[in-house]
């Protein structure tokens, strides 16, 4: 039963993700939690890296790579303080600043506000989301937040690509702070193949869906999984 609610997650995430250019993090990272917690962050993280390279290969000449750029020199930071903090908070404390910070990105997308995109709020942006990936495999919330193109396929692309380099740079983080196991990466290399399933099936997603409806679906997105990461966290440090 858990690897069956494991695949689905898996597959129901990557189409997302592939659909719109954010999801992954945001629905298997609190889902994985719950159900399979020894996936995360180590086994999501691998597999984040062929997800995001599906996306960025399909919407090759989309990408913003100033965007990518500034996100991606700012995040560095960010990890290695999400690194620091995950190794003195215990694990339900660390859960619920995550949640509370992607409800509180989340809720300001609902009520139709967005930061102005700007070098300073991308860089910023870009520190939050390493800091929230570090912590839970959820860099989406800023980014999504400040990020806002006029073109479908170029938020795909940017914000895929920020993220391959994002997981890219907390799993050598990882390596040198906690190291990662063998069983892990086989872990992943298992659950591979789901990716491409729901990379095929949020590929004709990509094809129908507008910015208006993308911007929606990923605003309900962040409100659901912050939502549950938030209850588990908050049970859990009522135990």
């Amino acid at each position: 039963m858990i690897l069956l609610l494991v695949a689905c997650v898996l597959v129901a995430s990557s189409a997302i993700q592939s659909a719109t250019g954010s999801g992954f993090g945001l629905i298997a990272g609190p889902a994985l939690i719950l159900i399979a917690p020894w996936l995360v962050p180590a086994p999501l993280l691998i597999l984040t890296i062929p997800m995001m390279l599906l996306v960025t290969a399909r919407e090759r000449g989309h990408c913003d790579t100033r965007t990518v750029a500034i996100a991606t020199v700012t995040m560095i930071p960010g990890i290695a303080v999400g690194l620091w903090f995950i190794q003195r908070v215990d694990t339900a404390s660390v859960q619920l600043l995550v949640a509370i910070l992607a409800l509180a990105a989340g809720a300001t997308m609902l009520a139709g506000k967005s930061v102005t995109s700007s070098r300073r709020t991308l860089a910023g942006a870009g520190a939050a989301a390493g800091f929230m990936g570090a912590l839970a495999a959820m860099p989406g919330p800023p980014l999504s937040l400040t990020y806002r193109p006029n073109n479908a396929a170029t938020l795909r692309s940017t914000l895929s690509t920020i993220f391959l380099v994002m997981a890219a740079a907390t799993l050598v983080a990882l390596q040198f702070q906690i190291g990662i196991t063998g069983n892990q990466l086989l872990t992943a290399a298992a659950l591979s193949p789901l990716l491409v399933c729901g990379h095929l099936l949020g590929s004709q997603m990509a094809r129908r869906i507008s910015l208006a409806a993308l911007s929606r679906t990923t605003t309900y997105i962040i409100l659901a999984a912050a939502t549950v990461l938030f209850v588990k966290s908050a049970a859990g440090l009522a135990v």
